[in-house]
């Protein structure tokens, strides 16, 4: 039998049936299948990774110098946006701690709309907050808040000193 013919064909079809296990629906047609074509191996690149280009923190002993600055910026910030504000906080039912929720609120919408890139500004806003929410807290224990179930003043500690601690 020649390779290709008519005759090589069925005996191959022939030769198919018998090894597979299921039957198979029969074509119409045979079909040759051609070896595809040889070409060069297509190169293939690989990006390298970007460098990592992170902020160098500084810090003397043990204390991030950058950080540092940051609170010490809104330390001097603070008393002017607190008089800015003052007509505003004065109004809210918030008793002793208006001054500070108007200053977290103030923080908050600058670092969000204000100061979204600005690097050594955005970094006083949030270290604006720690420290406001810190003047909460410390209000809170002490019983500036008059909330019965945070007051925590000289008669719910156990040796009469005003500590919890």
């Amino acid at each position: 039998m020649k390779k290709g013919s008519a005759a090589a064909k069925a005996w191959g079809r022939k030769m198919k049936r018998l090894r597979s296990s299921t039957a198979k629906p029969k074509r119409k047609y045979s079909v040759t299948k051609s070896k595809p074509t040889r070409t060069m191996a297509k190169r293939r690149y690989t990006r390298k990774p970007a460098r990592r280009t992170s902020k160098r923190s500084t810090s003397i002993m043990g204390i991030n110098l950058g950080k540092a600055g940051a609170a010490m910026l809104y330390g001097a910030m603070r008393a002017k946006t607190s008089n800015l504000i003052a007509p505003y906080t004065s109004k809210l039912p918030l008793g002793n701690i208006g001054d500070e929720v108007g200053m977290i609120v103030a923080s908050m919408v600058g670092k969000k709309y204000l100061f979204k890139k600005a690097g050594i500004a955005r970094d006083a806003l949030n270290a604006g907050q720690t420290i406001e929410l810190a003047r909460i807290g410390d209000a809170a224990v002490s019983g500036d808040l008059n909330l019965p179930f945070l007051n925590m003043g000289a008669a719910a500690s156990p040796n009469g000193t005003g500590n919890i601690f």
